[in-house]
């Protein structure tokens, strides 16, 4: 499998000699750009397992390039390649969210090095953050990134909102099919929710049959229209054994919960799951929203 790699430098030959010393591995597919105001349009349109960014751009610094990344995409590694190798700039580059701090010239045995190095690193966090049945978020990083979602939130007065989900009558497919039969089932319905969630959303299992779904940029109307697109997916999933249960389908049950200024993260959580009980109360397989 080919790891897909970003460059960003200003220097047109730089981008191209790094492209041809990775392509002397061949198993690296690279992308290049000269202009750091692309880079997260075209983060946006594919994904990377690792950047390599000159800290001296011309249009955009950098260091700015390199916050903006990591606020918006935590898990990808970035590496500083640069040819001002001073102590300062590397630990404030470090301190920013940088992976690495290589210096011009390198080597491409060391490149290479140091990116096997930064992707062995990014592996070991996502298996720390994540449920080992579905591959989603766990709870912890689900509760670590909604703090960090709610103090971004809070700071630029930008909307957020929080989905939290449960299975419809779950017990019931187990009891009916057993539980290896229900884990494919919570598999299956993790994929189609991050299959259906944007790169900057976070979706995370919290115990059992519930999942959330952290909708950075998202009011109350739009979480709701997510949600309602959520269910209707879920519902025309073909499930096996679907048909055996009650309605003859599997459901989902949503809550939506939009952040308020003035609440806390415990406040949000906790309107979400009243309005998932809401949900549940009323009928099933459908979403409801916090008054």
């Amino acid at each position: 499998m080919l790891t897909n790699v970003l460059v960003v430098d200003d220097e047109e030959i730089i981008c191209t000699l790094f492209a041809a010393m990775l392509g002397h591995y061949g198993r690296y597919h690279v992308v290049t750009t000269t202009d750091g105001r692309q880079v997260m349009d075209i983060l946006r349109r594919e994904p990377f397992d690792v950047m390599l960014l000159d800290m001296s751009m011309p249009a955009i610094s950098g260091l700015e390039v390199l916050r903006q990344v990591t606020q918006a995409f935590e898990e990808l590694p970035v590496i500083i390649v640069t040819g001002h190798g001073s102590i300062e700039v590397a630990v404030e580059s470090m301190q920013a969210g940088a992976a690495d701090f290589v210096t011009k010239p390198v080597p491409a045995a060391v490149l290479h090095l140091r990116i096997q190095k930064a992707l062995e690193h990014a592996r070991t966090r996502r298996l720390a953050s994540t449920d080992g049945l579905t591959g989603v978020y766990n709870h912890r990083t689900f509760q670590e990134r909604l703090s960090q979602e709610i103090a971004r939130a809070a700071r630029y007065n930008r909307p957020l909102s929080v989905l939290m989900i449960d299975v419809d009558h779950f017990k019931v497919y187990n009891d009916t099919y057993g539980h290896p039969q229900g884990d494919i089932v919570l598999q299956d319905l993790a994929r189609l929710l991050q299959e259906m969630s944007r790169t900057s959303d976070t979706v995370a299992r919290c115990g059992g049959e519930e999942f959330a779904i952290i909708l950075p940029e998202t009011d109350s109307v739009g979480a709701q229209k997510i949600g309602q697109r959520l269910c209707e997916q879920v519902e025309r999933y073909p499930f096996p054994g679907k048909e055996l249960m009650p309605g003859g389908t599997l459901t989902i049950s949503i809550g939506v919960a939009m952040y308020a200024s003035a609440g806390s993260k415990e406040t949000l959580l906790q309107a979400a799951d009243t309005a998932l009980y809401t949900a549940k109360r009323e009928g099933r397989n459908r979403v409801c929203a916090a008054e």
